[in-house]
């Protein structure tokens, strides 16, 4: 998951480090990310994840590192005892 955030976060936002070089903890604002690129990286991710990221989760802080936005779509994603019971 960590490979396929960086990949998007390359894509989608303009930062002063390359996104392979980001530790999983360096804070995304401080190397660049804007509101702008925010919002793009947050409707890549969720394109690509799948996921549909929940309204109090729209903050500064689920965007502020790499593992904040892993948990973040970890937390969205459907449990299987969901997923048993939609069906």
């Amino acid at each position: 998951m960590i490979a396929a955030i960086q990949r998007l976060i390359q894509q989608e936002a303009k930062l002063v480090l390359p996104a392979a070089q980001l530790t999983p903890r360096a804070n995304l604002y401080a190397l660049g990310l804007s509101s702008f690129d925010a919002i793009r990286l947050l409707v890549a991710l969720e394109r690509t994840f799948k996921v549909e990221l929940p309204r109090e989760t729209l903050k500064r802080e689920t965007m502020a590192t790499i593992d904040a936005i892993a948990t973040a779509i970890r937390a969205a994603r459907p449990t299987p005892a969901a997923l048993r019971r939609a069906a």
